[in-house]
């Protein structure tokens, strides 16, 4: 056998067990598989129910970050700026797991469902709530893509649009001054009568 047969082999032999690899990724993983790949991919913990995996829903507030297989300057940035709007605005609420920080390629299989179930057409911060296991409501804040340009803006948005979709400080509605409601409310003084 000459060296270029000899080569040629080889590099048969690679794509060969190549495709083999590809083709057993592509397959449908067991549940115990999918479990172990989706917990050691730092997601949610995973609970096994008749043989399919489940996610652990935790009561409380999951901030998502939903994106695409296609990963802008752009979308990069809006997840950074909502993980720090997060992280330093809710410290303590992400300790107690009152607030949960997820971030999910809704374009992976098994995961097209986000893209339904939150009305996803490009990427979004969403917020989730769930109670009992369930979830009650949900609210997308595709204004993101509007206050990208401006950091400090943005995080107070994504702060703020939060505390007011968790009720408030304290279960309450939100008691942030409102200058438009204030306007509103406050009375108005009688117009002068014209003599």
């Amino acid at each position: 056998m000459s060296p270029k047969q000899a080569l040629t082999n080889s590099l048969l032999m690679f794509v060969a067990a190549t495709c083999v690899v590809l083709i057993v990724k592509a397959l449908p993983q067991s549940p115990q598989a999918a479990a172990s790949a989706t917990a050691a991919a730092g997601g949610a913990p995973l609970q096994t129910s008749g043989g399919a995996p489940t996610l652990a829903v935790q009561d409380g507030v999951k901030v998502y970050y939903l994106h695409g297989n296609t990963r802008c300057p752009t979308c990069r940035t809006i997840e950074a700026y909502a993980q720090e709007a997060v992280q330093t605005g809710f410290a303590e609420e992400l300790n107690d797991g009152k607030i949960q920080w997820q971030v999910i390629n809704y374009e992976s299989p098994g995961n097209e469902h986000y893209a339904t179930d939150y009305e996803v057409v490009a990427p979004n911060v969403v917020f989730a709530k769930f109670s009992d296991g369930k979830q009650v409501a949900w609210k997308g804040l595709p204004e993101v893509w509007e206050h990208v340009g401006d950091k400090a803006t943005f995080v107070q948005f994504v702060q703020t649009s939060l505390r007011e979709f968790m009720g408030g400080p304290q279960g309450r509605p939100s008691t942030a001054p409102n200058p438009a409601r204030a306007a509103a409310e406050s009375p108005q003084a009688p117009l002068p009568v014209p003599e």
